[in-house]
């Protein structure tokens, strides 16, 4: 299917620009140190998540757990675009340092909220080359960062009202990885 060919490399796309988004972030000396210390851990979770998009490209076959159309695949690609087209403008702002501690942060979860979609999900988790080989546990990862960050961010937020976008983000990727769990993973092994 190529529309999936074509996701899984936007998704490495939208993975390298956030890392160097990250990086940039964590070298600012005049943002705070508990968020530079963030952005830090946030480019090497986006370098793993490098790793594995090059595994993907390779081996990857597509399950459609969560019933995409291809219009809906083609919606997922017309918003990655429109994402990559965002962080590629805010990537220039950035390096001319007229971002804002208070940009970065609101940044930081527009980045981060494409990593909760069905798709990625998906992907992430089916990526193994056997039944028994599931990606659980990089999706779980995927959960404790999003968490992690979600804690980091909090004070920083005030009345911005994507934290709770974010928050709300974080439970729904708690119960479509269960539902994952339950359906395709140890969960339902462990009931049969």
């Amino acid at each position: 299917m190529e529309e999936i060919k074509e996701i899984i490399n936007m998704g490495r796309r939208l993975d390298e620009l956030t890392c160097e988004v990250y990086i940039q972030f964590a070298k600012r000396d005049d943002f705070d140190p508990a968020l530079t210390a963030l952005w830090s851990d946030m480019a090497e979770w986006k370098k793993d998540h490098l790793k594995l998009w090059k595994k993907l490209a390779e081996s990857f076959v597509y399950q459609n757990i969560f019933k995409k159309t291809n219009e809906d695949l083609k919606t997922i690609i017309r918003q990655m675009r429109n994402m990559q087209s965002e962080l590629i403008e805010f990537l220039r702002r950035l390096r001319k340092k007229t971002i804002t501690q208070n940009e970065a942060v609101s940044q930081t979860i527009l980045n981060e909220y494409c990593v909760i979609s069905d798709i990625f999900l998906e992907i992430f988790y089916t990526h193994g080359k056997t039944p028994e080989d599931k990606a659980s546990g990089f999706v779980r990862a995927c959960g404790v960062h999003l968490e992690r960050m979600a804690v980091t961010l909090k004070p920083y937020m005030r009345l911005n009202p994507l934290y709770a976008v974010l928050l709300k983000s974080i439970v729904e990727f708690k119960y479509k990885y269960d539902f994952l769990e339950t359906t395709y993973g140890k969960k339902r092994k462990a009931a049969g």
